[in-house]
C-alpha cells in the first residue's frame, strides 16, 4: 500500500475518490457502496441514532475540554454518554496534546497566567484515570507534543532559546531536553513518524513555511515541500506512508497529500478551485488510508468531510442542517468519527459511524464541550518498515 499514490491514477492521482471499482469492504465500518456526493446528501433525522448497545461496544472513551466551571479543564466520558470524569480539576487552563499510540496515556498542556507572565508546561493524564504527572520543564511557550512510538521520547515546539520557536526532544526518563533545530526564522508543529524514525515539522527558515523533515535526532534535515507559499498541519497516515498537509498554494486553505518524502503531492478534494472555501484539521484514521477533515464555506455551517483514498469511499457526517461541524477524531477501531457540533450557544461532543452517518450526542453538560480526543482502546497495527523511506 505505500505505492497507493502511483497504484491508484484513477482514484487518487486524479482525486475523484468515487467508484473506481473500489471494494466498500476493505475498510472495517464502510457502507456496501459509497453514498452520494455530499452536496445530494439528505438532512439528518434526529432520530437516526446509534443504539445504546452499539454505543457500548464501542471502545476506549473520550477526552474533550469542558467550560463548565468557567475554565477549561478536561474530562471523559464514554460513548453512551455515561462514566464522565473529571481529568484537571486545577486554576491552570487544560487542553489536550497527544495521546500515546496505544491510548494508554494523554499529554495535556497547562497554561497559567497571562501575557508575558504566562507560563506553559506538559502533564500526563493515565488513560484509566489517576494522577496527573508533570513532565518536562516550564516555558513560555510549551506546544505541539508529538510521542515516539514506544512513550519514551517526544517532541515539541517550544521557544526557550532566545525567544525563537524551535523543535526540542524530551526523554522522559531523564527529563534531558535537546534542541532538534536551530533557526531564527521558526520552527513549528513536529509530528513523529508511526514508526518513530523521520519528525515532519514546518519551518520558516526559506522565508515561506514549509515542511521539512529529519531524524529524530535531528540529523537529516531536508526540505519535502517546494512551493512560494504556505504549508503547514501536517498528519501521518497510520503505516507512515503518506502524509496529509495544509497549504494555500492555490489561494486558500486545503488539504494535499504527499509520500513522505513530498514526492506526487496531491489535493485531497476534487472540487473546483473556490477561494470562499477553507479546509482544516486533517485525521487519518488508525487503520487503513480513511481521512476526516473540516469543509468551511462562507456563510454556510462548517462540514466535516470523510474520504478513503484506498478504496475510493466519500462522504460526509451526515449531520447537515443540525449545526456547524468541527474536531474530526477517530475511535481507537477506526469504526467511529467523534467531532464537535456547535448549533447556537450550544457545542457538544456528538459520535457517528465511520461512514457519517447515525450522528449521535454524547456530552449533555451545559457550558461549551469541545475537541475530542480518544483514550484507551485496542491500539492500530504496528506500522511497517516501510514507512521509513
Amino acid at each position: 500500500m505505500h505505492n497507493l499514490l502511483r497504484a491508484l491514477p484513477r482514484c487518487v492521482l486524479a482525486l475523484s475518490l468515487a467508484g473506481c471499482g473500489a471494494d466498500a469492504d476493505a475498510v472495517p465500518g464502510r457502507p456496501a457502496a459509497p453514498p452520494a456526493s455530499p452536496a445530494a446528501l439528505p438532512a439528518a433525522d434526529p432520530a437516526d441514532t446509534l443504539s445504546l448497545a452499539e454505543r457500548d461496544s464501542i471502545p476506549g472513551s473520550i477526552a474533550f475540554i469542558a467550560e463548565r466551571d468557567g475554565n477549561k479543564e478536561l474530562y471523559s466520558v464514554r460513548p453512551t454518554g455515561g462514566g464522565e470524569r473529571r481529568l484537571t480539576r486545577r486554576p491552570e487552563q487544560d487542553f489536550p496534546g497527544d495521546v500515546r499510540r496505544d491510548g494508554s496515556e494523554l499529554l495535556l498542556i497547562s497554561l497559567e497566567g497571562e501575557g508575558p507572565t504566562r507560563v506553559e508546561r506538559f502533564w500526563v493524564a493515565p488513560g484509566g484515570g489517576g494522577p496527573l504527572r508533570p513532565l518536562g520543564p516550564r516555558g513560555a511557550l510549551m506546544r505541539s507534543p508529538s510521542w515516539g512510538p514506544d512513550g519514551r521520547w517526544l517532541v515539541y515546539e517550544s521557544n526557550t532559546r532566545d525567544g525563537y520557536r524551535d523543535i526540542y526532544r524530551l526523554d522522559r526518563a531523564t527529563g534531558q531536553v535537546r534542541a532538534l533545530t536551530q533557526n531564527p526564522e521558526g520552527n513549528f508543529r513536529p509530528v513523529v513518524s508511526p514508526n518513530g524514525d523521520w519528525v515532519v515539522f514546518g519551518s520558516s527558515r526559506d522565508s515561506v513555511s514549509e515542511l521539512y523533515r529529519m531524524r529524530p535526532d535531528g540529523s537529516g534535515q531536508e526540505r519535502i515541500t517546494h512551493t512560494p507559499r504556505d504549508e503547514w498541519g501536517v498528519r501521518w497516515s497510520s503505516d507512515g506512508g503518506l502524509l496529509a498537509f495544509l497549504s494555500d498554494r492555490d489561494g486558500s486553505d486545503r488539504v494535499y497529500m504527499s509520500y513522505p518524502d513530498g514526492r506526487e503531492v496531491r489535493r485531497l478534494s476534487d472540487e473546483p478551485h473556490d477561494p470562499h472555501v477553507m479546509e482544516d484539521k486533517p485525521a487519518w484514521a488508525p487503520r487503513g488510508f480513511a481521512i476526516a477533515w473540516v469543509r468551511r464555506t462562507r456563510n454556510e455551517p462548517s462540514r466535516i468531510l470523510i474520504r478513503d483514498v484506498a478504496n475510493g469511499f466519500r462522504g460526509e457526517v451526515r449531520a447537515r442542517g443540525l449545526g456547524s461541524l468541527d474536531d474530526p477524531a477517530w475511535s481507537p477501531d477506526g469504526r467511529y468519527l467523534a467531532f464537535t457540533l456547535t448549533r447556537g450557544d450550544t457545542v457538544q461532543v456528538y459520535v457517528a459511524r465511520a461512514d457519517g452517518t447515525r450522528p449521535t450526542r454524547v456530552t449533555h453538560a451545559p457550558g461549551p464541550n469541545w475537541y475530542p480526543v480518544w483514550l484507551g482502546g485496542p491500539a492500530a497495527p504496528a506500522p511497517g518498515a516501510r514507512a521509513a523511506r
